[in-house]
């Protein structure tokens, strides 16, 4: 992927954290059946209906998140779920990690500053932080457009039920991977939260954004 994702840079303030989360989301990156969890969660996260059509510009700068977000989605619910105990934990694998070295730049821009629309997003997704793909859009003068056609199914009691259906989806894919549950960093708990909030949210936006 071109750019670090946002909950890999939430956690560096921790290294242990870091580390730990790393291990199990490459276990998770490493296994062949990912790639169909993604799939899945994808087709879950398909909007109904929506009068909103994304443009061009739109659906190339949400790129770099729509294959991506699906397997963040189940990492996090997976990492969620072993810290809650609902995963038998398994004992750490070795790092065997890279030595430290420059961190590429990102060709993601973000927007600099605070967006007049950032207040209302987190006022609809219940969280503190605005994710990553928000800022983007609005470094491309195109979060006031995605904002208006999909903010408001997000908000509504149509578009928080598709987003619960969208957790509980992740909870079962994250499921099929007992043998990578092995996160234990109480520390990192409110970082998650976050997270688990805002993910499943973001897929539903990024599938209704990258609709043709």
């Amino acid at each position: 992927m071109p750019f670090v994702p946002a909950i890999f840079r939430a956690l560096a303030s921790d290294p242990r954290a870091l580390e730990a989360a790393w291990l199990q989301a490459r276990t998770i990156y490493d296994d062949a059946r990912a790639t169909e969890s993604a799939k899945r969660l994808v087709a879950a996260a398909a909007p109904p209906e929506l009068t909103y059509r994304p443009s061009a510009q739109v659906r190339g700068a949400l790129a770099p998140f729509r294959s991506e977000l699906p397997l963040l989605l189940l990492i996090v619910t997976s990492l969620g779920l072993s810290l809650d105990g609902l995963l038998e934990l398994r004992p750490t694998p070795e790092p065997s990690l890279p030595e430290p070295g420059p961190v590429p730049e990102t060709p993601v821009a973000e927007y600099p500053g605070e967006h007049p629309l950032y207040e209302a997003i987190r006022a609809v997704y219940g969280t503190q932080h605005v994710p990553v793909m928000f800022r983007a859009l609005a470094a491309q003068d195109l979060l006031g457009e995605t904002w208006a056609g999909i903010g408001p199914y997000l908000d509504s009691p149509e578009g928080r039920g598709h987003t619960t259906r969208v957790r509980t989806a992740a909870q079962e894919e994250a499921r099929r991977f007992p043998e990578s549950a092995f996160f234990r960093v109480e520390s990192a708990r409110a970082t998650l939260e976050q997270f688990k909030i805002a993910l499943p949210q973001n897929l539903v936006f990024v599938t209704a954004a990258s609709a043709p």
